[in-house]
């Protein structure tokens, strides 16, 4: 996969200073906004297409599947925008900046479905936002938040540091959207009222953040192209990172990890018609999320003395353990929440490490192929969530209509209670097994040190010393 290497570049891949923390919360604060649109979407929009707009659990669940696989694909797509941008503002700065009002406008009209329209327009018009939704503007939108991880630094324990910050903000977003959504929607007036001051509220608060992380971050480990001037051609950079099992490990465990979160999206039902309260659900959101919030201010740390993969699977063993006391309990509110509370604590050393991964991974395929991927490695990050998520929300809807559940119902049949366990419990313990297959097979990290120190000599491609890996 050589290419002719030409005179190093005073720009190229060198170490890069300390970020300040100040510049870390900035960049945090733009997945804060991510999450009041994505994490509104993935967890209500169920509840709200089959109890507020009409739309059959099964039909809803399939619509989310098309566009999101749709969306998988065009994230792949954004990666390789992003990598040819050459704006002044940056290659992901200016994404970031100006997709996020639009992103905000969508969000508030997908849950407002005009009721005048009929079940086919419904349908359409859900179908229609979505997709500009998730194949367009939050593709555009995240692929290039997330590989400002890569283009802002190059220093490990940063790139962690990044990735806890983040998700200690997405996780506080996620906390207050799942805690809170139902009282505002019951405040501001139930039923179609309720949803449209709280997506507006929301609508807000996704732009906003966003916007303030897009103009404020800096880039400054940006990769040179080996021949200046010209394009970089998504055909090979799409040849370039299938060729790595790295990426495409990767990829997987990212499809793996939002996979696993169906938990999500039926929480709400799981208050509702197990412990008949639907308020019950900021209680399991809490004890979801709550000690993944505080364990995230330690991940870099323990990161740094075990190494990510170590720290990673031993934690996705913890998890495991969790998942067997609820399914032992699955109906004991108290032991449900200790559980929930264990769990979050085994996915910390994941979800903190997830985009330093990705830009380790960026890292090997620069250097083994001399291409520059840093946007396109990041896509995994979109590409892999939206398909996960997409299948996520498919697998509840779908789950939902084969144990018969009946929307607005006093009680539902067992074995739609069933579903709503096995969402909770059981397919996210399998997927949680499946990411500690993935991560054992991530043994990339005892090469990393030397593979940097050729990056800043220029030894990429075919220049490179082939024998360290």
């Amino acid at each position: 996969m050589g290419m002719t290497q030409p005179r190093r570049s005073e720009t190229d891949l060198l170490k890069t200073p300390k970020l300040k923390m100040s510049e870390k919360l900035t960049f945090g604060l733009g997945d804060f906004g991510a999450n009041y649109s994505w994490t509104f979407i993935a967890s209500f929009v169920t509840i709200y297409m089959t109890d507020v707009a009409g739309i059959a659990g099964a039909l809803i669940g399939t619509i989310i599947l098309i566009a999101r696989i749709t969306d998988g694909i065009t994230d792949l797509f954004m990666g390789a925008v992003i990598d040819n941008t050459k704006a002044k503002m940056g290659k992901a700065k200016p994404w970031v900046f100006w997709t996020a009002p639009i992103l905000g406008i969508l969000t508030f009209m997908l849950f407002n479905v005009p009721s005048s329209f009929h079940q086919t327009g419904k349908v359409v018009y859900i179908f229609v936002v979505y997709f500009l939704i998730s194949a367009i503007f939050y593709t555009a939108n995240n692929v290039a938040y997330s590989s400002l991880t890569s283009f802002m630094t190059n220093d490990k324990e940063d790139r962690v540091s990044l990735g806890s910050i983040r998700f200690i903000f997405a996780n506080v977003a996620v906390l207050a959207i799942t805690t809170f959504t139902t009282i505002l929607v019951a405040t501001f007036g139930n039923h179609q009222q309720g949803w449209t001051v709280t997506a507006a509220l929301y609508a807000l608060l996704c732009a906003i953040p966003l916007m303030v992380t897009g103009w404020f971050v800096k880039e400054r480990n940006v990769a040179q192209r080996k021949t200046e001037g010209q394009r970089i051609p998504f055909v090979l950079i799409f040849r370039v990172l299938f060729a790595d099992k790295y990426f495409i490990l990767t990829f997987i465990l990212y499809i793996l990890w939002y996979l696993r979160q169906t938990e999500n999206g039926i929480r709400v039902y799981y208050a509702t018609y197990i412990f008949d309260n639907p308020d019950v659900m900021g209680l399991l959101s809490m004890a979801a999320l709550l000690p993944m919030i505080i364990g995230l201010f330690f991940a870099p740390k323990i990161a740094g003395k075990y190494s990510i993969r170590k720290s990673v699977n031993v934690g996705l063993l913890i998890s495991v353990v969790a998942y067997m006391i609820m399914a032992i309990f699955p109906e004991n509110l108290i032991w449900l929440v200790v559980g929930l509370g264990i769990n979050a604590i085994g996915l910390v050393p994941l979800q903190a490490a997830l985009s330093a991964i990705v830009a380790d991974v960026g890292d090997l395929v620069y250097w083994k192929s001399g291409v520059p991927v840093q946007g396109s490695v990041f896509s995994i990050t979109s590409a892999g969530m939206k398909i996960g998520a997409g299948l996520q929300s498919a697998i509840v809807g779908w789950s939902l209509s084969i144990g018969g559940y009946i929307a607005n119902a006093s009680s539902q049949p067992n074995s739609a209670v069933v579903a709503m366990k096995s969402m909770l419990i059981y397919f996210p313990m399998a997927m949680v097994i499946l990411m500690f297959v993935i991560v054992a097979a991530l043994n990339y990290e005892k090469f990393l040190p030397q593979i940097r120190k050729e990056i800043e000599k220029g030894k990429i491609g075919a220049d490179r010393a082939e024998h360290l890996m």
